[in-house]
């Protein structure tokens, strides 16, 4: 669905970081087949091809922000509107109003989320850079893996801009507690939306400012889960850093597992993991599918509540996400959003159940703490992640 749009590119970032490891794995396994010690630094990624790649395919000169004034206060206006439902619903409050709301254009998106990427690969780039190269075949390996990933990474964020509705950006990487997430509304993306399905101007974005307005509650009204997700994500950097060190081991070990697991019907990302990567990568796919679909659960909702035209807009959002075009299906399958939009249909579909058969007040028992988060197959299965979460308290644990 469109609302999918409505998310973080974050998720699709944990693809590409992969991607982008996987590419140094293998240069650097070049490199170290050849014997030869000539030196020279290289970069991982190329970032100024990475975002002339992006701006080029966004077409971001083409969709200006129209009375970003009035824009700016609208969107405000419709998270305050949004704030008291929400916790109304979720029985729990924000320590803080939110106030980092910003409507952008599409460079200006591009921007916010390529600071983010670069803050998120600096380790792998410094490590990278320690490294070296060695030879004439891997320094132009190199240089040609440099601008070739710097390349793709601009052509996936680059088509992203072009789609991405909202977003809520949560600041991952501080470690301070005080900081706050913001919100991102690509009016733009937006506007062509709202027109190309004839709906309301302030419905429309009410709509989108409600689904948003959710994950600032997520990961703001539970102070553990952003550290939470950064541990997790952290440590699944770790790993990942590792296969760098151990080149020679990495990409014959990736590609052996791939080939090993091919066939189980699992997407290429899943495959090419060691377990401890995977069950890492499963940990942040489950809180994630939570995330998006507890939004998803408190959107319809709340939304219901607060919009008149709520259905209409659901209605007209689906007919128009029935049918993918072949590069929409392409892309979503590079990227892994293909099993990322399933998983989040599971993550509704889960709470939906845990409210049906013990209410919203049991459901909300899935931000009380880490231990309460449920597992990919619990969220398959909600009845088991209930019947563990009432078992654990029977035990006091």
């Amino acid at each position: 669905m469109l609302r999918k749009l409505i998310t973080h590119p974050q998720q699709a970032g944990l693809i590409l970081l992969f991607g982008v490891v996987a590419g140094a794995v293998a240069h650097r396994y070049i490199g170290s087949r050849n014997r030869s010690v000539v030196k020279q630094d290289t970069r991982l990624i190329d970032w100024e091809q990475a975002r002339l790649s992006a701006l080029r395919v966004s077409q971001w000169e083409r969709a200006p922000v129209a009375i970003r004034e009035f824009r700016n206060e609208q969107y405000l206006r419709l998270v305050k509107k949004s704030e008291p439902l929400i916790a109304e619903y979720l029985g729990v409050d924000l320590p803080e109003p939110i106030s980092h709301v910003y409507v952008q254009d599409r460079r200006e998106w591009l921007e916010a989320n390529f600071k983010s990427f670069e803050q998120l690969l600096e380790p792998i780039e410094t490590l990278y850079a320690q490294a070296g190269s060695r030879g004439a075949l891997a320094l132009l390996v190199g240089a040609f893996n440099s601008k070739l990933v710097g390349a793709q990474m601009g052509v996936l964020l680059g088509y992203m801009a072009r789609r991405v509705l909202g977003q809520y950006d949560l600041s991952l990487l501080s470690s301070d507690p005080a900081d706050r997430g913001a919100l991102y509304f690509v009016e733009p993306n937006i506007g062509n939306v709202q027109r190309q399905l004839g709906l309301d101007d302030e419905d429309f974005r009410l709509w989108i400012a409600l689904h948003e307005t959710t994950h600032a509650f997520e990961f703001e009204a539970y102070p553990w889960v952003r550290p939470h997700f950064r541990d997790l994500l952290q440590r699944y950097m770790d790993r990942l850093m590792q296969q760098l060190e151990e080149p020679a081991a990495g990409l014959p070990s990736m590609v052996n597992r791939m080939f090993k697991s091919w066939g189980r019907g699992e997407h290429w990302i899943e495959l090419v993991h060691t377990p401890e990567q995977r069950e890492l990568f499963d940990q942040m796919q489950a809180l994630m599918t939570i995330v998006e679909g507890y939004g998803n659960h408190v959107m319809n909702v709340v939304g219901k509540q607060l919009l008149p035209s709520f259905d209409q807009i659901e209605q007209r959002v689906a007919q128009r996400q029935s049918s993918k075009t072949i590069i929409e299906q392409l892309f979503n399958r590079i990227t892994g959003m293909d099993l990322k939009l399933a998983q989040y249909r599971q993550g509704e579909d889960f709470i939906n159940q845990v409210v049906a058969l013990r209410g919203s007040a049991f459901a909300h028992r899935v931000w009380e703490r880490p231990e309460h988060l449920p597992t990919l197959a619990e969220i398959k299965q909600p009845q088991a992640w209930i019947a563990r979460v009432e078992q654990m308290d029977g035990s006091g644990s």
